[in-house]
């Protein structure tokens, strides 16, 4: 088992001159003797004047940066690693280089092995550059995973895989596809907790996760705390979004933790992280192309079969298509007749056309069917070559790699190792940039689409208030009619005399 601790290095060279010669009188001792206290060491400079040289040049680079570096302490149980035996103490080292690229693949590191300490156990100090080489910009430490909770979470990970045991028990992980169930159904927290899976679940890199939050209604929120005593800074996640379905329609949160472990932030980032890793795996196990013998130009290409051949082996005939016009003309009359309407429709008379010229139909048919094949193939091709987008620069991984597993003595593995590591470097920011590219060109053509789609219902819209309008006219137009028919029999009806209220007056006596 293995324990660890992180700290800053604003002086480099005062941390790497204790763990060359230590400090007081074992210090003084060493130098008058001409000696050291390292059992061991390897880094990527090629000596650790050159690393130390080298972060106090970043520093100038970066004269904002506060350190120059950061020093990871692993240290192992004497009944895992014997501090009597060199070959423990070249496996903690390797394994303690292998950590140190796992917390910051970009970035230089050197470390120092030790077997003097108050308990005798073979420890490293790891002292990693304050500098990302990939982005050129200084190390965040916590967006590299160089805090306490996180440098933990990899060592246990890491020494799973190597074979060392996990210092105290392991603590089970929640997953969300078991919490979801003691959620009521219909409940808030099993609504928010679905839309954040699925957005996990839909992505592919941490900020493609982030936008489909946002269009999942879901808001992401940070909140970093700074411990008092240690300095040790956190960082949670919490997840807020609109509750449509209660009560009363508000605005409501949740901490990730409340909901499952794997929705957390170090959940979510060790699922991108193994996500990652398995594409590169991919890559890497992706056979190297095979060399084709050269063909003269006048040798005829041999026909091969295409690998889907179903579409070419279909072929239409005459006889389906009067038979297929014939069950439309029936299935139509057996309509009609159910509907109550005439069936000798310019829909019957087409099906009838279609009977008896079915040679007309059979081309436009053939036509279609030649269209979807077309497509069908311009397709596949489409997704072969972007399963396989750069098979030369894969090869060369390859051979590299290869390189590096047959050097015999360590420099040179050291520098195939290093070369190995560029060059996959290189293939991922080509990957990536490929990537790019064709999700900028599908969100164009995505968007092309939808303001075509906005333009259609645009016309729709303006239709239908066309038809509207014209309605509320033809209605003013008949109520005007109406009005001016009325007027027009009252003009024409005769003037009445009329009767008087005194009774004599009007029998006339």
């Amino acid at each position: 088992m293995s324990t660890t601790h992180v700290q800053s290095l604003p002086n480099m060279r005062g941390r790497m001159s204790y763990t060359e010669f230590g400090e007081g009188k074992r210090r003084r001792a060493h130098l008058e003797n001409g000696t050291d206290r390292i059992a061991s060491q390897m880094g990527d400079a090629a000596s650790r004047e050159d690393f130390i040289v080298y972060c106090e040049g970043q520093k100038h680079r970066h004269p904002n940066a506060v350190n120059e570096g950061y020093e990871l302490r692993i240290s192992w149980a004497t009944d895992e690693l014997d501090p009597g035996k060199a070959d423990d103490i070249q496996r903690g080292m390797e394994y303690a280089y292998t950590l140190c690229h796992e917390l910051a693949p970009d970035s230089m590191c050197w470390v120092t092995m030790h077997v003097d300490g108050e308990g005798g156990c073979v420890h490293a100090h790891a002292t990693i550059a304050n500098h990302d080489a990939r982005t050129g910009q200084v190390i965040n430490k916590g967006d590299t995973s160089l805090y306490a909770p996180r440098v933990k979470a990899v060592n246990d990970e890491l020494s799973r895989e190597n074979g060392f045991s996990v210092l105290g028990a392991d603590k089970e992980m929640s997953l969300w596809e078991q919490k979801r169930e003691t959620f009521q159904p219909g409940s808030f927290d099993r609504r928010l907790g679905d839309r954040v899976a699925d957005a996990r679940d839909r992505s592919s890199t941490l900020d493609e996760f982030r936008r489909n939050l946002e269009l999942s209604g879901v808001t992401l929120k940070e909140t970093t705390k700074t411990d008092g005593k240690t300095g040790e800074v956190t960082t949670g996640w919490s997840y807020k979004a609109v509750d449509e379905w209660g009560p009363k329609r508000r605005t409501r949160k949740r901490r990730a933790s409340n909901l499952a472990d794997d929705l957390t932030r170090e959940g979510i980032e060790a699922y991108f992280e193994a996500k990652q890793r398995e594409l590169e795996a991919q890559e890497q196990d992706a056979p190297a192309p095979e060399v084709l013998p050269d063909v003269p130009e006048t040798a005829e290409p041999a026909e091969q079969p295409p690998a889907d051949f179903a579409l070419d082996v279909y072929d239409l005939d005459r006889a389906y298509v009067s038979e297929m016009a014939s069950d439309l003309q029936r299935a139509h009359i057996h309509r009609s007749r159910e509907e109550g309407k005439p069936f000798m429709d310019e829909r019957y008379e087409r099906l009838v056309e279609a009977r008896n010229h079915p040679d007309e139909q059979l081309a436009k048919l053939r036509e279609d069917v030649d269209a979807a094949r077309r497509e069908f193939y311009a397709s596949k091709e489409a997704r072969d070559t972007l399963q396989h987008p750069c098979p030369g620069l894969l090869a060369g991984m390859h051979v590299f790699a290869k390189a590096g597993r047959d050097a015999r003595d360590p420099v040179s593995r050291m520098m195939a190792d290093m070369t190995a590591m560029m060059l996959r470097m290189m293939i991922q920011q080509a990957l990536a940039e490929e990537r790019r590219r064709q999700r900028e060109e599908a969100e164009r053509r995505v968007y092309e689409s939808r303001k075509s789609m906005w333009d259609a219902e645009k016309r729709l819209k303006a239709a239908e208030k066309a038809l509207s309008d014209e309605d509320e006219r033809e209605k003013r137009l008949k109520s005007e009619r109406m009005q001016r028919r009325v007027k027009e029999a009252e003009q024409r009806a005769p003037v009445r005399t009329p009767r008087s209220a005194d009774k004599d007056t009007q029998f006339g006596e």
